[in-house]
Protein backbone atom coordinates (compact mmCIF):
# COMPACT_ATOMS: atom_id res chain seq x y z
CA UNK A 1 0.00 0.00 0.00
CA UNK A 2 2.68 2.07 0.95
CA UNK A 3 4.34 1.57 -2.78
CA UNK A 4 1.12 2.71 -4.28
CA UNK A 5 0.80 5.51 -2.06
CA UNK A 6 4.33 6.85 -3.03
CA UNK A 7 3.76 6.26 -6.61
CA UNK A 8 -0.20 8.03 -6.90
CA UNK A 9 1.93 11.53 -4.68
CA UNK A 10 4.78 11.08 -7.47
CA UNK A 11 2.22 11.46 -10.62
CA UNK A 12 0.29 14.38 -8.55
CA UNK A 13 3.47 15.88 -8.16
CA UNK A 14 5.24 15.95 -11.71
CA UNK A 15 3.23 19.14 -12.66
CA UNK A 16 4.90 20.90 -9.71
CA UNK A 17 8.35 19.91 -10.43
CA UNK A 18 8.31 20.15 -14.15
CA UNK A 19 10.30 23.11 -13.29
CA UNK A 20 10.59 26.80 -14.57
CA UNK A 21 11.94 26.22 -17.81
CA UNK A 22 8.59 24.31 -19.08
CA UNK A 23 6.51 27.20 -18.64
CA UNK A 24 5.92 29.71 -21.85
CA UNK A 25 7.61 32.83 -20.04
CA UNK A 26 10.65 32.70 -17.37
CA UNK A 27 13.76 34.90 -16.17
CA UNK A 28 17.17 33.61 -15.43
CA UNK A 29 19.41 35.97 -13.47
CA UNK A 30 22.73 36.13 -11.82
CA UNK A 31 25.37 38.47 -10.10
CA UNK A 32 28.99 37.85 -9.50
CA UNK A 33 31.85 40.01 -8.38
CA UNK A 34 35.15 40.43 -10.21
CA UNK A 35 37.39 42.52 -8.55
CA UNK A 36 35.91 45.95 -8.16
CA UNK A 37 33.20 45.13 -10.56
CA UNK A 38 29.88 43.93 -9.59
CA UNK A 39 28.07 42.23 -12.45
CA UNK A 40 24.72 42.04 -13.25
CA UNK A 41 22.88 39.61 -15.84
CA UNK A 42 19.21 38.96 -16.40
CA UNK A 43 18.04 37.08 -18.81
CA UNK A 44 13.97 36.94 -20.25
CA UNK A 45 12.74 33.39 -22.22
CA UNK A 46 9.54 33.66 -24.13
CA UNK A 47 8.66 30.10 -25.68
CA UNK A 48 8.66 29.84 -29.60
CA UNK A 49 8.19 26.06 -29.74
CA UNK A 50 9.34 22.51 -27.23
CA UNK A 51 12.82 23.42 -25.97
CA UNK A 52 13.61 26.90 -28.02
CA UNK A 53 12.87 30.56 -26.54
CA UNK A 54 13.81 34.04 -27.73
CA UNK A 55 15.79 35.99 -25.11
CA UNK A 56 16.42 39.32 -23.89
CA UNK A 57 19.65 40.01 -21.86
CA UNK A 58 20.29 42.61 -19.64
CA UNK A 59 24.16 42.80 -18.22
CA UNK A 60 24.61 45.62 -16.12
CA UNK A 61 28.53 46.27 -14.64
CA UNK A 62 28.62 48.53 -11.43
CA UNK A 63 32.02 49.90 -10.16
CA UNK A 64 31.80 49.45 -6.40
CA UNK A 65 34.55 52.04 -6.19
CA UNK A 66 32.79 54.82 -7.10
CA UNK A 67 29.51 53.87 -8.17
CA UNK A 68 29.48 54.02 -12.20
CA UNK A 69 28.02 51.88 -13.93
CA UNK A 70 26.95 50.49 -17.75
CA UNK A 71 24.26 48.23 -19.02
CA UNK A 72 24.27 46.41 -22.28
CA UNK A 73 21.47 44.80 -23.79
CA UNK A 74 21.36 41.90 -26.20
CA UNK A 75 18.54 39.71 -27.80
CA UNK A 76 18.67 37.03 -29.22
CA UNK A 77 17.62 33.08 -29.27
CA UNK A 78 17.57 29.41 -27.22
CA UNK A 79 17.94 26.22 -28.08
CA UNK A 80 17.79 23.15 -25.50
CA UNK A 81 20.70 20.62 -26.65
CA UNK A 82 21.87 17.77 -24.64
CA UNK A 83 20.30 19.10 -21.18
CA UNK A 84 22.12 22.33 -21.68
CA UNK A 85 19.94 26.16 -22.93
CA UNK A 86 22.64 27.06 -25.45
CA UNK A 87 21.88 31.06 -25.79
CA UNK A 88 22.95 33.57 -28.27
CA UNK A 89 22.30 36.99 -27.66
CA UNK A 90 24.28 39.81 -30.00
CA UNK A 91 25.86 41.57 -29.67
CA UNK A 92 26.68 40.57 -26.19
CA UNK A 93 28.03 37.05 -27.55
CA UNK A 94 26.93 33.31 -26.22
CA UNK A 95 26.12 32.17 -22.89
CA UNK A 96 25.12 28.63 -21.68
CA UNK A 97 23.01 27.77 -18.85
CA UNK A 98 23.60 23.95 -17.57
CA UNK A 99 20.25 23.07 -15.55
CA UNK A 100 21.96 20.47 -14.18
CA UNK A 101 24.31 22.78 -11.64
CA UNK A 102 22.01 25.78 -12.17
CA UNK A 103 24.77 27.88 -13.29
CA UNK A 104 25.41 30.18 -16.32
CA UNK A 105 28.94 30.51 -18.30
CA UNK A 106 29.80 31.90 -21.67
CA UNK A 107 31.75 33.99 -23.49
CA UNK A 108 30.00 37.04 -22.78
CA UNK A 109 32.69 39.34 -20.92
CA UNK A 110 30.11 41.94 -19.73
CA UNK A 111 27.21 39.35 -18.36
CA UNK A 112 27.73 37.54 -14.94
CA UNK A 113 28.99 34.04 -14.77
CA UNK A 114 27.79 31.68 -12.19
CA UNK A 115 25.05 29.90 -10.18
CA UNK A 116 21.28 31.21 -11.66
CA UNK A 117 18.18 32.27 -9.75
CA UNK A 118 14.78 31.17 -11.81
CA UNK A 119 11.72 32.50 -11.62
CA UNK A 120 8.44 32.96 -13.51
CA UNK A 121 7.54 36.59 -13.17
CA UNK A 122 4.76 36.22 -11.11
Amino acid sequence: MRAFLLAVAMVAAAPAVAGVMDQDRWQAGTVERRGHDELTTSLDFVRTAPGEWKVRARCETRDTRNGRWSARMGAGVAVRSMGLVLIDVPPLGRLVYNPGNNELFGNARACAEGAVDLGTGD
